[in-house]
């Protein structure tokens, strides 16, 4: 009886403790999915008055879209780009900085940085940097007798430039990931490896990538939603509200359903896309769930 009494004690106790973020994910998750849902089937355009039930209207008329097929692969391509760079370039260093390097500290400090500043502020240092004129960018090449790139203004290069500016901010998050993962691996796998006979190919391939698997895979799951979500960006480098140029080649899909939503108060319109973004992104992560036993390995020793 006292047993039992304890335990229902510490259960209270817990369920209190977890209340304040249970209420903040009811608030500010839960609640806008549910409402972005139901607002789908509406034509809310910010009067309640006039919110009319429309069913499937919205849907049909998205895909129906040629905008949105453009902002699906724009998204696509961007998703694609981006998650492939930020975690090789995560790999590479924490491979590199998992050696013993002088300074190391330091340089992975350095890495690190541009994850914590402002999206808003490194936007806008390298708006200057790859300004057509002026920008140190430009000014470098036509140093080495080379064309310079017209970066944000030409549709061939823009999305590219975004997803420069994008994977340089990130790819530091997922280095430090990588690097505590490496540091997990047991140093007996590859004092055996050695015995063997092994190169540094073969224990990359053999003894690092299955021991980091598990990690690489949180990492690919992370690093699609944020890709998928990425708005800032796009928002702050192409003209803030009527950005997404030039000629649509950056509008990817959270933007446009920014625009739709918010500056065409199409909002029913835009809570639609919302939820076929978020569709996308659980159909994505459920496929990789499923298919994450054929390659991740959890009972490496």
């Amino acid at each position: 009886m006292k047993r039992a009494k304890q335990l229902n004690n510490e259960t209270n106790t817990a369920i209190l403790f977890l209340l304040p973020s249970f209420a903040g994910f009811v608030l500010f998750i839960l609640l806008p999915i549910l409402s972005s849902f139901l607002v789908s089937f509406t034509n809310y355009s910010g009067s309640l008055e006039k919110m009319q039930f429309t069913g499937l209207r919205n849907y049909a008329l998205i895909f129906s879209n040629a905008k949105f097929w453009k902002a699906i692969t724009v998204t696509l391509t961007f998703v694609a780009s981006s998650v492939i760079f930020q975690l090789f370039l995560g790999f590479c260093f924490a491979l590199i900085l998992n050696k013993k390097l002088i300074g190391k500290v330091i340089f992975r400090s350095i890495l690190f940085l541009p994850v914590v500043l402002s999206s808003v502020a490194v936007c806008m240092a390298f708006l200057f940097i790859f300004h057509p004129t002026a920008g140190p960018a430009n000014n470098f090449l036509m140093s080495l007798n080379l064309k310079p790139v017209p970066w944000l203004a030409d549709k061939s290069t823009a999305l590219m430039t975004i997803i420069i500016v994008f994977v340089w901010q990130s790819f530091g998050y997922y280095m430090i990931i990588f690097l505590s993962g490496l540091q997990t691996i047991n140093p007996a796998l590859y004092e055996v490896a050695d015995i063997d006979g092994a190169s540094d190919f073969q224990k990359l391939i053999n003894v690092t990538i299955p021991g980091l698997s598990p990690v690489i895979f949180f990492s690919l799951v992370i690093a699609l939603i944020n890709a998928f979500k990425m708005f800032d960006h796009v928002f702050i480098m192409t003209g803030g509200q009527y950005g997404g140029g030039p000629a649509d080649s950056t509008r990817v899909l959270a933007f446009d359903i920014y625009q739709n939503g918010f500056l065409f108060w199409q909002i029913g319109y835009g809570a639609a896309e919302s939820v076929i973004l978020f569709l996308i992104i659980l159909a994505i992560t459920i496929i990789q769930y499923r298919f994450q036993r054929s390659w991740v390995t959890y009972d490496i020793v």
